[in-house]
């Protein structure tokens, strides 16, 4: 592990691996105003080391009230090392928040990740750990006693041939609590996605970045680490499933994973 992957993960996990949360942008159409999702993440780490049904998780649901929308997310991951006798389920730290009417050209979230996540046995430890490498742009979501303020802004376009593009920003700032030691962090989230949207099919590619900002030591390149999104969903009435594939470009988390795959079900209102 290289030095700049190893810094942000000690700075985030800070302890969190004992002795033993979204991407910025998703290569799909908008989330429906009122709607409930599962999603399904599958990581492909270097080595092996899991079992076939290890994934982490999402439940999320968005209500629209006026010209906001209320959104939450449960992630959860279930873990267990190949040839172990028992995994284990971890639940990660919900996250609540409000977001702009995504009928708008401004991308606009503000919310809070909650510290609910318990890592107490070295099943749960590894859990966590399958959480904060595969899903590394989420990954406070996994961490335990860490609060996650954040914000999202930024711009999207749709050409009248269906052609789309979106450009964020998502500042993240992370607060030790509980029994956790450490000082706040900030991390800047920033992500650019481009593709085909009609309201029966989109599919598309997103580039996601994340920055660690609070940190003096070392260039820009060792404390950003990369991603690569490619995927789509389809529409069937009330239903809208997608798929995702998502591949570290950083040497160092490329180390450790080797891709990602997803699946996704949203059900509209």
């Amino acid at each position: 592990m290289t030095r700049h992957f190893a810094l942000m993960l000690a700075v985030v996990a800070g302890g969190l691996v004992r002795p033993a949360g979204a991407q910025v942008l998703q290569p799909w159409r908008e989330l429906a105003p009122r709607s409930v999702s599962l999603a399904l993440l599958r990581p492909s780490f270097d080595g092996g080391g899991t079992s076939a049904l290890t994934t982490i998780n999402e439940v999320g649901v968005r209500w629209s009230i006026g010209s906001f929308v209320l959104v939450g997310d449960l992630p959860f991951v279930n873990a267990k090392v190949d040839g172990a006798s028992s995994g284990a389920l971890l639940i990660g730290n919900p996250f609540l928040g409000i977001a702009s009417d995504p009928a708008s050209t401004f991308i606009g979230e503000f919310g809070v990740r909650v510290p609910v996540a318990s890592i107490s046995s070295l099943e749960r430890g590894f859990a966590a750990f399958v959480g904060l490498i595969g899903d590394f742009m989420d990954l406070e979501a996994y961490t335990e006693d860490l609060l996650t303020i954040r914000g999202t802004v930024g711009y999207r376009h749709r050409s009248p041939s269906n052609y789309g593009l979106r450009v964020a920003f998502r500042p993240s700032y992370v607060v030790p609590v509980g029994n956790a030691s450490g000082d706040s962090e900030l991390f800047l989230d920033y992500g650019i996605q481009g593709g085909y949207e009609s309201e029966r099919a989109s599919f598309g590619m997103v580039f996601n970045g994340r920055g660690l900002v609070t940190e003096s030591g070392g260039s820009i390149g060792e404390r950003t680490v990369h991603e690569l999104g490619v995927g789509g969903s389809m529409t069937f009435g009330q239903f809208r499933p997608g798929v995702i594939i998502r591949i570290p470009v950083d040497n160092d988390l490329s180390q450790s994973l080797n891709y990602s795959v997803g699946v996704r079900l949203e059900l509209v209102f």
